[in-house]
């Protein structure tokens, strides 16, 4: 049986580091740096590859005149923090380093808290977009990676699904080398950068990071590599104090995966738990279950739930704005945000049904919603959901904040229905408004199942008309 893959979201990589601890998870991408701090203090975890070289996204970067010990932000023991204490010993300066995640260093550097950042993509880029400047960038420190790796339990037990990951991310790292397509871009945009520009965001794909394609660790030139960046790790966490004693052996972190088959019976299924995060470095996971390259590989990703911002950036522009708009009066205008959800699904709804049956939708959007549930156009959940969300924007309009409670609760609903939409319109059935039969030809007059008139002629101008208009809109007589 094909091994599952559970997607497991982090917002950090000392988060992946605690899971791999507690063993709740199996594989993740660490920077050099966390994974030499973490197998340092006893991670059983082992490096299966090269993900990628560092590139201009990481960077550190600062705006204005900086004295002899400006503050930076970054987060500390990361691949970030290493950059930037490359940059302070080639300029001669003595940081004082304030530990942020990188969201947090944005807008801290926008207030004027700190005088610079030093994380990775796409956070200098919105740095840079507040008037900051890279100074340097992992092209300068030249020995930083990012790896792909998994638990020393998951290495000896699920090899087959292990060798499965490392094809699936050559596979994705070989797309995003290449060019991905606009789709695929305008989905990556969504996920890490829905501030930034759709230029940014190519550029940020383009030139920010090296996507390696070869990552296999069971060749004895990327174990040089590999070897080679976590020495200078290592020099970093010594001189930083971040950890003191011996360079450890590396030996098990850098064994190669064997040819062994995984430890599952025929009719056991095996999981592998994948953590992820919103760092740049974890585009090869999210692109490659929007392209279903995990599936290709024998990784059954259907099982695992993705987060709402996923769901969000998979669908077109008109419906990532009108939820990025609902989206913005959460916080300070909740009863407001329930209320445009309601009129968003209501007017889709209502643009559905009139495709859907090709005749205006009934002034009560709730007898729509019924008849598309009615004819099985519409599936029970989202007509629940579509019922509920119509009963909630009335509450708010008319009693204010009783139902401020329910404002998150409105908008993952509002998306639940229009990734619905988004999947049945490009392959939408016309339909007979009486038996819900399809209907073949747009032109036909009648349904040919149940007899019911689709068109007519108005009386007077003899210009055709649908059959339910009380009044011909070519010359205004009533029919």
């Amino acid at each position: 049986m094909p091994t599952s893959v559970n997607f497991i979201f982090a917002t950090s990589g000392l988060q992946s580091m605690l899971k791999f601890f507690t063993g709740t998870l199996d594989a993740a991408y660490f920077g050099s740096t966390p994974f030499l701090l973490g197998y340092s203090y006893g991670l059983p975890v082992r490096a299966v590859g090269i993900a990628q070289r560092l590139g201009n996204g990481h960077a550190v970067v600062t705006r204005g005149t900086l004295s002899s010990r400006p503050r930076i932000g970054t987060v500390s023991g990361s691949t970030g923090h290493e950059i930037a204490h490359a940059w302070a010993k080639a300029t001669d300066r003595n940081p004082v380093y304030v530990d942020l995640p990188p969201n947090d260093q944005v807008m801290a550097f926008e207030a004027g808290f700190i005088d610079a950042v030093s994380c990775w993509e796409p956070f200098t880029t919105m740095a840079v977009r507040l008037g900051g400047k890279r100074v340097f960038t992992g092209e300068d420190s030249g020995s930083q990676l990012n790896l792909l790796c998994v638990s020393s339990d998951t290495a000896q037990e699920k090899p087959a699904a292990v060798r499965a990951l490392v094809k699936t991310h050559d596979d994705v790292s070989r797309k995003l080398r290449l060019g991905v397509s606009s789709r695929e871009l305008h989905f990556l945009q969504g996920v890490f950068a829905d501030a930034l520009s759709i230029t940014d965001c190519e550029r940020i794909f383009r030139d920010g990071i090296e996507w390696v394609e070869s990552t296999s660790a069971s060749t004895a030139q990327t174990r040089d590599e590999i070897t080679a960046s976590l020495r200078s790790s290592w020099d970093f966490l010594v001189s930083t104090g971040l950890y003191s004693g011996n360079m450890p052996d590396l030996s098990a972190a850098l064994e190669p995966l064997d040819e062994r088959v995984d430890r599952t019976t025929a009719d056991e299924r095996s999981t592998l738990r994948l953590g992820y995060s919103d760092s740049i470095m974890c585009a090869p996971i999210l692109l490659g279950r929007h392209s279903r390259l995990f599936m290709a590989n024998g990784l059954d990703d259907t099982d695992s739930d993705s987060r709402i911002i996923e769901r969000v950036a998979a669908l077109g522009d008109e419906y990532r704005q009108a939820l990025r708009s609902i989206r913005s009066l959460l916080a300070v205008e909740p009863e407001l945000a329930v209320v445009k959800a309601g009129k968003v699904i209501e007017q889709e709804l209502a643009d559905f049904y009139e495709r859907c049956f090709d005749r205006v939708p009934p002034k009560a959007i709730s007898s729509a919603i019924e008849e598309l549930s009615k004819f099985g156009v519409m599936p029970t959940r989202v007509t629940a959901a579509a019922h509920w969300l119509r009963n909630l924007r009335n509450d708010s309009a008319h009693r204010g904040r009783e139902a401020v409670q329910y404002a998150e609760t409105a908008y993952g609903l509002t998306v639940e229905i229009l990734e619905w939409l988004h999947q049945e319109l490009p392959r939408l059935l016309l339909r007979c408004t009486r038996c819900g039969r399809t209907i073949e030809d747009s032109n036909w007059v009648a349904c040919p199942h149940c007899g019911q008139l689709r068109r007519r002629s108005c009386g007077s101008c003899r210009e055709p008309i649908q059959a339910s208009w009380k009044a011909c809109p070519h010359c205004g007589c009533a029919v």
